[in-house]
């Protein structure tokens, strides 16, 4: 009988690439029976042989989604259960503790918590929940049977609170059966510039335009295209963002919806540079893009932000350029390096996919996913 494994969540869908395309999908492959339990939406399905199952926890309290989750987890009644933020740990250790089999829990850490959680708070309040999220997460970590950490960035803070669990590092690498290679088709007449993903003003959405926005006035001869693929993930900063591209007439911009994590490719087809110039918040500074790695399987040369996780995880000036993410003068000169030495592009390009292909891709990290598992 094959051994049921549950990953666990409280803030992601049931369909996040890491949890179903990359962690679920290759445990079903090697003989697990896998389920899914997210308190995001309300879910009772199998796709693919996987099973997932979850509710709409949005207005609960911690309690509540704590209870409701372990009422989930008795149904699914796994051996390893694999979870996704903190407060699914207690979750899984009040399920833990009600079973008579050995159970293993398993924190899958991504994020920086709390960070991600106390910086949107302002004064008096976001020190305070700072203070209580990091005094949480130590206790909850130390719950966890084992670590798996997403980059080693993270990896020190994880050495000091929790400094007797056992630690592996598996990153945030595509699956590339889904990524297919489109080199970039620059003519000399026509460029376009694209950003795909999650679009916010902190992640550098305005960045981008301004830049772009450099670029066709300096070029005139060229025909500058900005394609932006993705979800705004707030509404008033979108209605903003469509009032400032509105009388737009050098730049052609094209708006194009979020997709499936396995056609993310196809929707950035047209690319011939890819960005992502995130402001320096802690968080971006101190986190490596898991889109970097996507923009490399299609074959994308890239202008993204100087940060110390890339420059320490990746040689990124064999396909792409470091900068300041609020500088425009260097952004744009970047470009036209591309503009005026094609070749450059097509190497660039290139070395990308040469490296996804050989170093950066999910099937290089399965090996260590399945050893944690079956430990």
């Amino acid at each position: 009988m094959s051994k049921k494994v549950v990953i666990l969540t409280s803030g992601h869908p049931p369909t996040d690439e890491r949890i179903y395309h990359k962690i679920g999908r290759t445990l079903l492959r090697n003989g697990f029976s896998v389920a899914i339990i997210s308190s995001v939406l309300e879910a009772d399905y199998t796709e693919n042989n996987i099973h997932i199952v979850g509710f709409k926890g949005n207005n609960l309290n911690k309690k509540e989604k704590i209870i409701n989750l372990k009422a989930l987890l008795l149904r699914e009644s796994p051996e390893v259960i694999i979870c996704c933020e903190p407060l699914t740990i207690l979750a899984a250790r009040k399920y833990k503790k009600s079973q008579q089999k050995k159970i293993r829990i398993i924190s899958d850490i991504t994020e920086w918590y709390p960070e991600n959680v106390a910086l949107k708070q302002t004064g008096l309040k976001r020190i305070y929940t700072y203070l209580f999220l990091f005094i949480f997460n130590i206790y909850a970590t130390n719950l966890a049977d084992r670590l798996i950490i997403g980059e080693k960035h993270k990896l020190r803070r994880y050495r000091l609170i929790a400094p007797f669990k056992k630690k592996t590092i598996i990153g945030y690498y595509p699956v590339l059966e889904y990524f297919h290679y489109s080199p970039p088709r620059f003519d000399g007449k026509n460029l376009v510039l694209c950003f795909a993903g999650v679009i916010s003003f902190e992640r550098g959405i305005l960045n981008i335009l301004n830049a772009a926005r450099k670029v066709a006035l300096e070029n005139p001869e060229i025909s500058v295209t900005l394609r932006i693929a993705g979800r705004f993930q707030y509404a008033p900063e979108e209605r903003l963002f469509y009032e400032m591209i509105s009388g737009e007439k050098k730049l052609k911009i094209e708006m194009a919806s979020w997709t499936k994590y396995e056609d993310i490719s196809q929707n950035i087809m047209s690319a011939d540079v890819c960005f992502d110039l995130r402001n320096y918040t802690f968080v971006y500074r101190n986190s490596l893009p898991i889109k970097l790695f996507e923009y490399m399987a299609s074959g994308k040369p890239v202008i993204y932000s100087d940060i110390k996780p890339i420059r320490d995880e990746l040689d990124l000036f064999s396909f792409g350029f470091l900068v300041n993410p609020g500088d425009v003068e260097e952004i744009a000169a970047r470009v036209k390096e591309y503009i005026s030495n094609p070749s450059l592009l097509k190497e660039h390009s290139q070395n990308a996919r040469r490296l996804a292909e050989n170093f950066y891709n999910w099937s290089r990290l399965e090996s260590r996913l399945l050893e944690v598992i079956r430990e």
